[in-house]
Protein backbone atom coordinates (compact mmCIF):
# COMPACT_ATOMS: atom_id res chain seq x y z
CA UNK A 1 0.00 0.00 0.00
CA UNK A 2 1.15 3.53 -0.64
CA UNK A 3 0.69 6.56 1.53
CA UNK A 4 -1.59 9.39 0.28
CA UNK A 5 1.48 11.52 -0.48
CA UNK A 6 3.07 8.74 -2.52
CA UNK A 7 -0.19 8.07 -4.37
CA UNK A 8 -0.45 11.74 -5.31
CA UNK A 9 3.12 11.86 -6.55
CA UNK A 10 2.72 8.75 -8.66
CA UNK A 11 -0.59 9.92 -10.11
CA UNK A 12 1.08 13.18 -11.17
CA UNK A 13 3.82 11.28 -12.98
CA UNK A 14 1.28 8.99 -14.66
CA UNK A 15 -0.99 11.89 -15.70
CA UNK A 16 1.95 13.58 -17.36
CA UNK A 17 2.50 10.32 -19.24
CA UNK A 18 6.26 10.45 -18.86
CA UNK A 19 8.80 8.10 -17.45
CA UNK A 20 11.53 9.23 -15.11
CA UNK A 21 15.04 9.97 -16.14
CA UNK A 22 18.04 9.46 -13.87
CA UNK A 23 21.14 11.56 -14.40
CA UNK A 24 23.54 13.75 -12.36
CA UNK A 25 26.49 15.07 -14.37
CA UNK A 26 27.89 12.21 -16.45
CA UNK A 27 31.05 12.98 -14.49
CA UNK A 28 29.46 11.96 -11.16
CA UNK A 29 28.01 8.77 -12.59
CA UNK A 30 31.49 7.98 -13.90
CA UNK A 31 33.16 8.75 -10.58
CA UNK A 32 30.83 6.47 -8.62
CA UNK A 33 30.84 3.61 -11.16
CA UNK A 34 30.79 3.48 -14.93
CA UNK A 35 29.83 0.90 -17.54
CA UNK A 36 30.57 1.07 -21.25
CA UNK A 37 31.85 -1.08 -24.09
CA UNK A 38 34.43 -0.89 -26.85
CA UNK A 39 36.49 1.73 -25.07
CA UNK A 40 39.37 2.44 -22.73
CA UNK A 41 38.09 2.86 -19.18
CA UNK A 42 40.07 5.14 -16.88
CA UNK A 43 40.44 4.37 -13.16
CA UNK A 44 42.00 6.88 -10.80
CA UNK A 45 44.59 5.68 -8.26
CA UNK A 46 44.64 7.95 -5.23
CA UNK A 47 45.15 8.20 -1.47
CA UNK A 48 41.43 8.82 -0.94
CA UNK A 49 38.88 6.17 -0.06
CA UNK A 50 37.96 4.43 -2.28
CA UNK A 51 41.61 3.97 -3.21
CA UNK A 52 40.56 3.21 -6.81
CA UNK A 53 37.73 5.13 -8.48
CA UNK A 54 35.53 3.78 -9.92
CA UNK A 55 35.76 0.75 -7.64
CA UNK A 56 34.11 -1.53 -10.22
CA UNK A 57 35.04 -1.29 -13.92
CA UNK A 58 32.45 -3.12 -16.03
CA UNK A 59 33.73 -3.83 -19.52
CA UNK A 60 33.56 -6.28 -22.40
CA UNK A 61 36.18 -8.62 -23.85
CA UNK A 62 38.72 -6.57 -25.80
CA UNK A 63 38.29 -3.42 -23.73
CA UNK A 64 41.17 -1.77 -21.87
CA UNK A 65 41.39 -0.48 -18.31
CA UNK A 66 43.85 2.39 -17.82
CA UNK A 67 44.89 3.22 -14.24
CA UNK A 68 46.07 6.82 -13.73
CA UNK A 69 48.13 7.91 -10.72
CA UNK A 70 46.52 11.04 -9.22
CA UNK A 71 48.76 12.02 -6.27
CA UNK A 72 52.43 12.09 -5.32
CA UNK A 73 52.36 8.92 -3.20
CA UNK A 74 53.61 5.50 -4.27
CA UNK A 75 50.95 3.09 -5.56
CA UNK A 76 50.69 -0.14 -7.53
CA UNK A 77 48.04 -2.18 -9.34
CA UNK A 78 48.32 -5.91 -8.63
CA UNK A 79 45.81 -8.57 -9.66
CA UNK A 80 44.80 -10.95 -6.87
CA UNK A 81 43.33 -11.13 -3.38
CA UNK A 82 43.66 -7.82 -1.55
CA UNK A 83 42.55 -9.30 1.79
CA UNK A 84 45.59 -11.56 1.96
CA UNK A 85 47.87 -9.63 -0.36
CA UNK A 86 48.19 -12.65 -2.66
CA UNK A 87 48.89 -11.84 -6.33
CA UNK A 88 47.61 -14.17 -9.05
CA UNK A 89 50.17 -13.15 -11.69
CA UNK A 90 47.75 -11.75 -14.27
CA UNK A 91 49.09 -8.20 -14.08
CA UNK A 92 51.37 -6.10 -11.86
CA UNK A 93 52.24 -2.46 -12.52
CA UNK A 94 55.05 -2.33 -10.01
CA UNK A 95 55.28 0.51 -7.47
CA UNK A 96 55.34 3.99 -9.00
CA UNK A 97 54.70 7.67 -8.29
CA UNK A 98 53.49 10.51 -10.52
CA UNK A 99 53.44 10.74 -13.45
CA UNK A 100 52.47 7.14 -14.29
CA UNK A 101 49.72 5.18 -16.03
CA UNK A 102 49.23 1.44 -16.42
CA UNK A 103 46.94 -0.28 -18.94
CA UNK A 104 45.64 -3.83 -19.37
CA UNK A 105 43.48 -5.13 -22.23
CA UNK A 106 41.21 -7.94 -21.08
CA UNK A 107 40.63 -10.81 -23.51
CA UNK A 108 38.76 -13.25 -21.25
CA UNK A 109 35.35 -13.22 -19.55
CA UNK A 110 35.54 -13.17 -15.77
CA UNK A 111 35.85 -11.25 -12.53
CA UNK A 112 39.35 -9.88 -11.90
CA UNK A 113 39.98 -8.42 -8.40
CA UNK A 114 43.07 -6.35 -7.72
CA UNK A 115 44.68 -4.16 -5.05
CA UNK A 116 47.47 -1.69 -4.28
CA UNK A 117 50.42 -3.54 -2.77
CA UNK A 118 51.47 -0.38 -0.88
CA UNK A 119 48.14 0.51 0.81
CA UNK A 120 46.01 -2.65 0.48
CA UNK A 121 42.56 -1.27 1.13
CA UNK A 122 39.21 -1.09 -0.63
CA UNK A 123 36.45 1.29 0.40
CA UNK A 124 35.05 2.02 3.86
CA UNK A 125 32.97 -1.15 3.70
CA UNK A 126 35.95 -3.36 2.90
CA UNK A 127 34.91 -3.91 -0.74
CA UNK A 128 37.92 -4.45 -3.00
CA UNK A 129 38.26 -3.10 -6.55
CA UNK A 130 37.39 -5.38 -9.45
CA UNK A 131 37.26 -5.51 -13.24
CA UNK A 132 34.13 -7.32 -14.45
CA UNK A 133 34.53 -8.58 -18.04
CA UNK A 134 31.56 -9.84 -20.04
CA UNK A 135 31.34 -11.32 -23.53
CA UNK A 136 30.73 -8.82 -26.33
CA UNK A 137 27.17 -8.54 -27.55
CA UNK A 138 26.84 -10.34 -30.92
CA UNK A 139 25.81 -8.21 -33.87
CA UNK A 140 22.83 -9.79 -35.68
CA UNK A 141 23.50 -7.89 -38.93
CA UNK A 142 26.13 -5.58 -40.38
CA UNK A 143 23.73 -2.63 -40.00
CA UNK A 144 24.68 -0.56 -36.93
CA UNK A 145 21.98 -0.62 -34.26
CA UNK A 146 20.75 2.73 -32.91
CA UNK A 147 22.27 3.86 -29.64
CA UNK A 148 20.07 3.24 -26.61
CA UNK A 149 20.20 4.33 -22.97
CA UNK A 150 22.44 2.20 -20.74
CA UNK A 151 22.77 4.46 -17.72
CA UNK A 152 20.47 7.22 -16.52
CA UNK A 153 20.62 9.43 -13.42
CA UNK A 154 19.52 12.76 -11.98
CA UNK A 155 20.91 14.77 -9.09
CA UNK A 156 19.23 17.65 -7.29
CA UNK A 157 17.95 18.92 -3.95
CA UNK A 158 15.65 16.40 -2.26
CA UNK A 159 12.99 18.06 -0.10
CA UNK A 160 9.77 16.73 1.44
CA UNK A 161 6.14 16.21 0.38
CA UNK A 162 5.69 17.17 -3.31
CA UNK A 163 9.34 18.24 -3.59
CA UNK A 164 11.03 14.87 -3.19
CA UNK A 165 13.00 13.42 -6.12
CA UNK A 166 10.56 11.57 -8.39
CA UNK A 167 12.04 9.59 -11.26
CA UNK A 168 10.54 7.14 -13.70
CA UNK A 169 11.28 5.12 -16.77
CA UNK A 170 9.48 3.13 -19.44
CA UNK A 171 10.78 -0.25 -20.58
CA UNK A 172 9.75 -1.19 -24.10
CA UNK A 173 10.36 -4.41 -26.02
CA UNK A 174 9.48 -8.08 -25.76
CA UNK A 175 11.57 -9.24 -22.80
CA UNK A 176 12.05 -8.45 -19.15
CA UNK A 177 15.05 -6.26 -18.32
CA UNK A 178 17.48 -6.56 -15.42
CA UNK A 179 18.17 -3.19 -13.81
CA UNK A 180 19.88 -1.78 -10.73
CA UNK A 181 18.41 1.37 -9.19
CA UNK A 182 20.40 3.41 -6.66
CA UNK A 183 19.72 6.36 -4.36
CA UNK A 184 23.01 8.10 -3.53
CA UNK A 185 23.58 10.75 -0.87
CA UNK A 186 26.54 10.58 1.54
CA UNK A 187 29.02 9.63 -1.22
CA UNK A 188 28.40 12.95 -2.96
CA UNK A 189 30.24 14.80 -0.19
CA UNK A 190 33.54 13.37 -1.46
CA UNK A 191 32.99 15.20 -4.76
CA UNK A 192 32.48 18.62 -3.23
CA UNK A 193 28.67 18.51 -3.15
CA UNK A 194 27.45 20.66 -0.25
CA UNK A 195 24.64 19.34 1.94
CA UNK A 196 24.39 15.77 0.58
CA UNK A 197 21.32 13.76 1.57
CA UNK A 198 22.47 11.89 4.70
CA UNK A 199 20.23 8.83 4.48
CA UNK A 200 18.27 8.33 1.24
CA UNK A 201 15.35 5.92 0.96
CA UNK A 202 14.41 4.41 -2.42
CA UNK A 203 10.94 3.22 -3.50
CA UNK A 204 10.04 1.41 -6.75
CA UNK A 205 6.42 1.59 -7.95
CA UNK A 206 4.61 0.02 -10.90
CA UNK A 207 2.45 1.79 -13.47
CA UNK A 208 -0.62 1.37 -11.23
CA UNK A 209 1.14 3.15 -8.36
CA UNK A 210 1.50 -0.02 -6.29
CA UNK A 211 4.70 -0.30 -4.28
CA UNK A 212 6.87 -3.07 -5.74
CA UNK A 213 9.70 -2.80 -3.22
CA UNK A 214 11.66 -0.29 -1.14
CA UNK A 215 15.10 -0.10 0.39
CA UNK A 216 16.68 2.08 3.06
CA UNK A 217 20.24 0.81 3.53
CA UNK A 218 21.43 -1.29 0.59
CA UNK A 219 23.06 -4.03 2.68
CA UNK A 220 19.71 -4.80 4.32
CA UNK A 221 18.44 -6.57 1.18
CA UNK A 222 20.07 -8.26 -1.83
CA UNK A 223 23.60 -7.43 -0.64
CA UNK A 224 25.31 -10.35 -2.41
CA UNK A 225 23.34 -9.88 -5.64
CA UNK A 226 24.08 -6.14 -5.76
CA UNK A 227 27.78 -6.71 -5.03
CA UNK A 228 27.90 -9.30 -7.82
CA UNK A 229 26.58 -6.68 -10.25
CA UNK A 230 29.49 -4.36 -9.45
CA UNK A 231 27.11 -1.47 -8.70
CA UNK A 232 27.06 -1.51 -4.91
CA UNK A 233 26.86 2.01 -3.37
CA UNK A 234 29.94 3.37 -1.60
CA UNK A 235 28.11 4.16 1.66
CA UNK A 236 26.07 1.80 3.84
CA UNK A 237 23.34 4.44 4.27
CA UNK A 238 22.70 4.61 0.54
CA UNK A 239 19.98 2.53 -1.13
CA UNK A 240 19.83 0.09 -4.03
CA UNK A 241 17.30 -2.24 -5.65
CA UNK A 242 18.07 -4.98 -8.17
CA UNK A 243 15.00 -6.01 -10.15
CA UNK A 244 13.90 -7.88 -13.27
CA UNK A 245 11.13 -5.77 -14.79
CA UNK A 246 8.66 -6.57 -17.56
CA UNK A 247 7.99 -3.95 -20.26
CA UNK A 248 5.92 -1.14 -18.75
CA UNK A 249 6.25 2.11 -16.84
CA UNK A 250 7.84 2.45 -13.41
CA UNK A 251 8.39 5.17 -10.84
CA UNK A 252 11.34 5.57 -8.45
CA UNK A 253 10.98 7.95 -5.51
CA UNK A 254 13.93 9.15 -3.41
CA UNK A 255 13.22 10.66 0.01
CA UNK A 256 15.29 11.44 3.05
CA UNK A 257 14.79 9.12 6.02
CA UNK A 258 12.79 10.82 8.79
CA UNK A 259 12.09 13.70 6.34
CA UNK A 260 15.77 14.53 5.93
CA UNK A 261 16.70 16.89 3.10
CA UNK A 262 19.77 17.47 0.97
CA UNK A 263 21.27 16.84 -2.46
CA UNK A 264 20.57 13.32 -3.71
CA UNK A 265 21.20 11.28 -6.84
CA UNK A 266 18.90 8.64 -8.33
CA UNK A 267 20.44 6.26 -10.86
CA UNK A 268 19.36 3.39 -13.10
CA UNK A 269 21.71 0.90 -14.77
CA UNK A 270 20.81 -1.47 -17.60
CA UNK A 271 22.42 -4.81 -16.69
CA UNK A 272 21.37 -6.60 -19.87
CA UNK A 273 21.94 -4.47 -22.96
CA UNK A 274 21.52 -7.53 -25.21
CA UNK A 275 17.91 -8.14 -24.14
CA UNK A 276 15.09 -7.35 -26.57
CA UNK A 277 14.02 -4.43 -24.36
CA UNK A 278 15.27 -0.93 -23.65
CA UNK A 279 14.77 2.19 -21.57
CA UNK A 280 12.73 4.11 -24.12
CA UNK A 281 11.91 7.38 -22.39
CA UNK A 282 12.85 8.72 -19.01
CA UNK A 283 12.15 11.78 -16.84
CA UNK A 284 12.64 13.29 -13.40
CA UNK A 285 10.62 15.79 -11.39
CA UNK A 286 11.91 17.83 -8.46
CA UNK A 287 12.58 21.30 -7.07
CA UNK A 288 14.92 23.36 -9.27
CA UNK A 289 17.02 25.83 -7.31
CA UNK A 290 19.92 28.06 -8.40
CA UNK A 291 23.70 27.74 -8.56
CA UNK A 292 24.86 24.14 -8.13
CA UNK A 293 21.35 23.04 -7.12
CA UNK A 294 19.78 23.34 -10.56
CA UNK A 295 18.42 20.10 -12.07
CA UNK A 296 21.32 18.13 -13.54
CA UNK A 297 20.26 15.13 -15.58
CA UNK A 298 22.41 12.86 -17.65
CA UNK A 299 22.21 9.76 -19.77
CA UNK A 300 24.64 7.40 -21.45
CA UNK A 301 23.75 6.10 -24.92
CA UNK A 302 25.42 2.79 -25.68
CA UNK A 303 25.39 0.28 -28.49
CA UNK A 304 27.18 0.30 -31.82
CA UNK A 305 27.90 3.14 -34.18
CA UNK A 306 24.26 3.93 -34.87
CA UNK A 307 22.91 7.32 -33.83
CA UNK A 308 19.73 7.90 -31.83
CA UNK A 309 17.09 10.59 -32.33
CA UNK A 310 16.43 12.14 -28.93
CA UNK A 311 13.98 14.79 -27.73
CA UNK A 312 14.80 16.49 -24.43
CA UNK A 313 12.23 18.71 -22.71
CA UNK A 314 12.28 21.05 -19.68
CA UNK A 315 8.75 21.39 -18.31
CA UNK A 316 7.49 23.91 -15.74
CA UNK A 317 4.27 25.89 -16.26
CA UNK A 318 2.36 22.83 -17.57
CA UNK A 319 2.76 21.12 -14.19
CA UNK A 320 0.29 23.53 -12.62
CA UNK A 321 -2.68 21.85 -14.33
CA UNK A 322 -1.70 18.59 -12.61
CA UNK A 323 -1.88 20.12 -9.14
CA UNK A 324 1.84 20.80 -8.71
CA UNK A 325 2.38 23.81 -6.47
CA UNK A 326 5.17 26.30 -7.15
CA UNK A 327 5.89 25.11 -10.70
CA UNK A 328 9.00 26.55 -12.40
CA UNK A 329 7.60 29.49 -14.39
CA UNK A 330 10.21 29.73 -17.15
CA UNK A 331 12.66 26.80 -17.49
CA UNK A 332 15.78 26.85 -19.66
CA UNK A 333 17.54 23.79 -21.08
CA UNK A 334 21.18 23.13 -22.01
CA UNK A 335 22.55 19.90 -23.55
CA UNK A 336 26.25 19.07 -23.05
CA UNK A 337 28.39 16.18 -24.27
CA UNK A 338 30.60 14.00 -22.07
CA UNK A 339 33.42 16.55 -22.22
CA UNK A 340 31.18 19.36 -21.01
CA UNK A 341 30.95 21.07 -24.41
CA UNK A 342 27.62 22.78 -25.06
CA UNK A 343 25.79 21.04 -27.91
CA UNK A 344 22.53 22.99 -27.84
CA UNK A 345 20.45 25.23 -25.62
CA UNK A 346 16.89 26.54 -25.61
CA UNK A 347 14.75 28.93 -23.60
CA UNK A 348 11.32 28.92 -25.28
CA UNK A 349 10.79 25.88 -27.49
CA UNK A 350 9.12 27.72 -30.40
CA UNK A 351 12.23 29.87 -30.93
CA UNK A 352 14.03 27.05 -32.73
CA UNK A 353 13.11 23.66 -34.26
CA UNK A 354 9.39 24.42 -33.81
CA UNK A 355 8.16 22.47 -36.85
CA UNK A 356 10.48 19.51 -36.17
CA UNK A 357 9.43 19.30 -32.52
CA UNK A 358 5.73 19.56 -33.42
CA UNK A 359 6.19 16.71 -35.91
CA UNK A 360 7.23 14.38 -33.06
CA UNK A 361 3.86 14.86 -31.33
CA UNK A 362 5.72 15.72 -28.13
CA UNK A 363 5.72 19.52 -28.22
CA UNK A 364 5.62 21.14 -24.74
CA UNK A 365 2.24 22.40 -23.58
CA UNK A 366 3.44 25.92 -22.76
CA UNK A 367 5.39 28.38 -24.92
CA UNK A 368 7.76 29.19 -22.03
CA UNK A 369 8.91 25.59 -21.75
CA UNK A 370 12.05 24.34 -23.49
CA UNK A 371 12.95 21.52 -25.87
CA UNK A 372 15.94 20.30 -27.87
CA UNK A 373 15.73 17.75 -30.69
CA UNK A 374 19.07 16.09 -31.45
CA UNK A 375 20.61 13.12 -33.26
CA UNK A 376 23.30 11.73 -30.97
CA UNK A 377 25.97 9.01 -31.32
CA UNK A 378 26.78 6.65 -28.42
CA UNK A 379 28.28 8.57 -25.51
CA UNK A 380 27.57 10.43 -22.29
CA UNK A 381 25.35 13.52 -22.21
CA UNK A 382 24.15 15.99 -19.60
CA UNK A 383 20.92 18.01 -19.63
CA UNK A 384 20.79 21.00 -17.26
CA UNK A 385 17.46 22.62 -16.36
CA UNK A 386 17.48 26.02 -14.65
CA UNK A 387 15.03 28.85 -14.08
CA UNK A 388 15.42 31.90 -16.30
CA UNK A 389 16.85 34.91 -14.42
CA UNK A 390 17.30 32.84 -11.25
CA UNK A 391 13.71 31.59 -10.94
CA UNK A 392 13.11 28.52 -8.76
CA UNK A 393 10.31 25.99 -8.60
CA UNK A 394 9.27 22.44 -9.40
CA UNK A 395 10.47 21.31 -12.83
CA UNK A 396 10.54 18.20 -14.97
CA UNK A 397 13.31 17.03 -17.31
CA UNK A 398 12.47 14.40 -19.90
CA UNK A 399 14.39 12.41 -22.49
CA UNK A 400 12.57 10.58 -25.28
CA UNK A 401 14.28 8.17 -27.64
CA UNK A 402 12.40 8.61 -30.90
CA UNK A 403 11.96 6.09 -33.75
Amino acid sequence: MTTPIRTKEIQLARQLGHALQFCWLAILSFLLTYTTSGATIEVRVQEDIPHFSPLAANIQVGDTVKWIWRDNLSHSVVSGDGDTGTPDGLFDSGIHTLPFTFSVTFQDVGRFPYYCDVHRRGNDSGVWPVVNVTAPTPTPSPTPTPAKPLNISTGMEVRTDDQVLIGGFIITGNEAKNVVLRAIGPSLGAFGIANPLANPVLELHGSDGALITLNDDWKDDQQSEIEASGFQPNDDFESAILATLDPGSYTAIVTGKDEGTGVGLVEGYDLDAAADAQLANISTRGFVETGSNVMIGGFILGGEAGEANVLIRAIGPSLTQFGVADALADPTLALHDGNGALLSSNDNWKESQQSEIEATGLAPGDDLESAVLATLPPGAYTAIVAGKNGLTGVGLVEVYRLP
